[in-house]
């Protein structure tokens, strides 16, 4: 009985282990993605103020 409870313990601390990392992995992608997106939607506006600061100053 000793080892059959062993065993479904190490099941148990594998399954929620394994349930924390694809939690956790999910997370940072998603932190990632939208990092992403915000830093081009940034980059994005930056040179579209200073298309329109050049095309004032060259006009």
């Amino acid at each position: 009985m000793h080892n059959f409870m062993t065993i479904l313990s190490q099941l148990f601390w594998g399954v929620t282990i394994g349930a924390l990392s694809a939690a956790f992995e999910t997370l940072a992608k998603g932190a990632l993605v939208i990092g992403g997106l915000g830093g081009a939607g940034w980059y994005g506006l930056q040179w579209r103020r200073n298309r329109q600061k050049r095309d004032r100053d060259d006009a």
